[in-house]
């Protein structure tokens, strides 16, 4: 049987470059219309927008265009007076006590999770303690005669 050579064959389907037929290439048909929608509406866009403009065609805003305050100046009647609230000695002083109140409890919290800490810490330190590393302690040798005649039961009486 005669071997397939993948687009130039007469039964692949995948690619027709032969007869002149390709795919369709979206994503270039994509960039064709974004450019058309800059080169229309872009010098609009940038008018009335330019950071937005330039957020579009990815590049970073330029110095002119930084400034927040650009175009906007505040006129005598545009400043509206803005109203100071006075607060009384008593809601003063609850102010302060309220803070001081937190400010216990804080400390207080602090000082019961140190002391839990510290508790804990003895008591594992009661289970630390020096050790020998060539005496055998409390382990046994599996090859021991003491060892062999526990596991090894002599008697069976079931």
């Amino acid at each position: 049987m005669r071997k397939l050579i993948g687009a130039r064959s007469r039964r692949s389907r995948s690619r027709k470059r032969q007869f002149g037929e390709t795919k369709p290439n979206y994503g270039l048909e994509v960039k064709k219309e974004w450019e058309d929608f800059l080169k229309k509406e872009g010098p609009r866009i940038k008018e009335e927008d330019p950071e937005f403009y330039y957020h579009l065609i990815g590049k970073k805003l330029p110095k002119k265009y930084r400034n927040p305050f650009r175009g906007t100046k505040l006129t005598p009647a545009e400043i509206i007076p803005v109203k100071i609230i006075e607060k009384t000695d008593d809601e003063i002083k609850r102010a302060k006590d309220d803070r001081l109140i937190k400010q216990q409890l804080v400390d207080m919290k602090e000082k019961q999770r140190k002391e839990y800490n510290r508790i804990t810490f003895e008591k594992q330190q009661k289970l630390v303690h020096w050790c020998n590393a060539h005496n055998q302690g409390n382990w046994r040798s599996i090859h021991s005669e003491e060892y062999k005649s526990k596991k090894d039961k002599k008697y069976e009486y079931y």
